[in-house]
């Protein structure tokens, strides 16, 4: 099923997105705005890049949905477009939305202002492809009972976070919402959609991208940050969910900041 039929408008201004998304409601979004950790901020290496899309016919949305990549992280935002609502969405990291996303912003900002004409098709397929996504995970909430509070799914994530420079088990998670480590196992992917160590693994991802992209920490820093036994073990693991290396992540992203 195609879910985005081509794009409404591109957007030089977040501050529009609210007064038009009524007519097309669903958008793109590229930005970054954050400088690389000792350099001062210059808004020649950032981006914002926006889209309204216009569905396909036969796909009809209840709501707005933003999504788009955000400092390097893919999530939504609300239709006001403030980056402090950013929500990470998990479902929406893949090796393909990745090397999509550097590959489409290192374009965009290598192309004339207004001049995007020859992207367009690449846009649209980005936008299909986050929606389709989404689309899974809102159909795997509808099919998944809730097991654990929303308050311990915090607990746990902020546990992890605490302790994001170490191997987490899941026996420590268990205990951090005082629950038998088999009960655990399954009320979590019930929750959750993920294992326990899934999620540990996914947040431990999520912080490295956030520390190749904003400051100048070695490969090997930023794996042993995360908890990772050496360079070779963070490179696989950062590969074989984004499907780039690290070292290229980074390259990558900043050359995007640079080319303008």
């Amino acid at each position: 099923m195609r879910y985005i039929d081509h794009i409404g408008k591109i957007i030089l201004d977040k501050a529009q997105v609210n007064t038009l998304i009524y007519k097309n409601p669903i958008v793109l979004f590229l930005i970054n705005d954050r400088a690389i950790e000792g350099e001062k901020a210059s808004t020649n290496k950032n981006h914002q890049f926006i889209y309204l899309l216009e569905p396909s016919p036969n796909f009809k949305l209840q709501s707005p949905l933003l999504l788009g990549m955000y400092n390097g992280v893919f999530g939504s935002m609300s239709s006001s477009m403030e980056f402090e609502d950013f929500v990470p969405e998990q479902i929406l990291e893949s090796p393909l939305s990745n090397q999509l996303a550097l590959y489409l912003v290192q374009e965009l900002m290598l192309s004339a202002e207004g001049n995007q004409s020859h992207l367009e098709n690449m846009i649209v397929t980005m936008g299909d492809y986050l929606l389709k996504r989404y689309h899974m995970q809102e159909t795997l909430n509808c099919k998944l009972r809730m097991g654990l509070s929303p308050f311990q799914v915090n607990k746990v994530q902020h546990y992890v976070r605490a302790h994001i420079d170490r191997p987490v088990s899941t026996l420590e998670l268990a205990k951090v919402v005082d629950l038998s480590m088999h009960h655990f196992i399954r009320v979590f992917k019930k929750t959750t959609g993920e294992t326990p160590h899934q999620f540990v693994t996914r947040i431990k991802l999520e912080e490295a991208k956030k520390m190749l992209i904003a400051t100048d920490e070695s490969v090997i820093q930023v794996g042993l940050g995360i908890g990772c036994e050496n360079a070779s073990h963070f490179s696989q693991l950062f590969k074989s969910n984004f499907g780039i290396p690290p070292l290229k992540f980074r390259k990558a992203f900043q050359d995007c900041m640079q080319v303008a």
